[in-house]
């Protein structure tokens, strides 16, 4: 699985799609792979294991969407569009639940609106798209009403059967899930290549398959937790040098036993203030890494730093960069 995973990687998708078939553009109003990253496909596995659109381990067990995650709580907060992905009217609406993790709020209190906040759309010729997740009190649509690809229709929250804010999104012909990647239904095997109903633009703009995502990389005065990180809420304000530390951290997806892992910040003057290698020790939807050092004697040296994240799986490296200023 992880060398199609890694071909897959390298492959372009491919436009191309019946002439019934709907076309979608990208449903959120972000760049995949700087403030945005896809982190769970359509499972196609039809056992316990994971199989996602390009026979990679990005989803989990039946999952049926699409999920575009965003970089923490403090992006959802500053607010990121959902946007209608085509033309269409708006069969159902949900509002009113509230954001919060379903770790912190419980499964029980969102066991039959998984969906949380969120809407269908009617397109022509049998197909829908749903949205889910959507932030509490922000969805601007009510059923009856007719939008355009494009058209903002809420904002990415954290409500429902989630753990971290992002947007899912599902597509069904006459009922039918399909994967917008191929056109395929779920209970199909995963492929690399195949029909997408992705626009061109939407294609451009997701890019190349990537079996993992780096997507938090920040910096820190101190000891912070995972939870604060993933709220948006561990990035020190100013870091001068006199902070008592620096400490980075590092939040990914998809992170598969054996990565090695490489987290290091650079001062001003190219040394290497902080060097954390590791290999991953098992298969984690989501992962956290923390690395920093006490502030030496002399304090920090001021200017623009570098932190750094690196994980190598099968020959192929993955990385994230950072700059951020230490004050004097």
């Amino acid at each position: 699985m992880r060398r199609l995973a890694f071909l897959a990687a390298l492959l372009p998708l491919t436009v191309g799609r019946p002439a019934t078939a709907l076309e979608l553009d990208l449903p959120i109003a972000c760049t995949p792979g700087t403030d945005c990253w896809i982190v769970h496909y359509v499972d196609h596995d039809p056992g316990p294991a994971v199989a996602d659109s390009f026979c990679g381990p990005m989803s989990y067990d039946g999952h049926d969407g699409i999920d575009f995650a965003v970089r923490d709580g403090a992006a959802m907060r500053a607010g990121v569009e959902v946007l209608a992905a085509a033309d269409g009217v708006v069969a159902r609406v949900r509002d009113g639940v509230r954001d919060v993790a379903v770790e912190q709020g419980g499964k029980e209190q969102v066991a039959d609106i998984n969906c949380g906040n969120g809407m269908v759309v009617e397109h022509a010729d049998g197909w829908e798209t749903q949205y889910c997740h959507l932030r509490e009190g922000s969805v601007t649509v009510q059923p009856g009403d007719t939008v355009r690809a494009g058209q903002k229709l809420g904002l990415v929250g954290l409500s429902g059967m989630t753990s971290f804010p992002h947007l899912h999104l599902s597509v069904r012909k006459d009922g039918q899930k399909l994967d917008p990647f191929h056109a395929t239904p779920p209970e199909e095997a995963c492929t690399v290549s195949g029909t997408s109903l992705w626009s061109p633009d939407a294609v451009e703009r997701i890019g190349a398959y990537q079996p993992l995502a780096l997507s938090v990389l920040g910096i820190a005065d101190g000891p912070v937790t995972s939870e604060a990180v993933w709220d948006g809420r561990a990035e020190a304000a100013l870091l001068t040098s006199d902070s008592p530390a620096v400490v980075a951290f590092l939040g990914g997806y998809a992170l598969r036993q054996g990565d090695r892992i490489t987290l290091t910040l650079t001062d001003p003057n190219g040394g290497e203030v902080v060097r954390h290698e590791q290999d991953q020790a098992r298969d984690q939807a989501r992962t956290m890494l923390f690395a920093g050092r006490k502030r030496p004697p002399e304090g920090w040296p001021a200017g623009s730093w570098t932190a750094r994240a690196e994980v190598v799986r099968d020959g192929q490296t993955y990385h994230l960069e950072r700059r951020f200023e230490i004050a004097p």
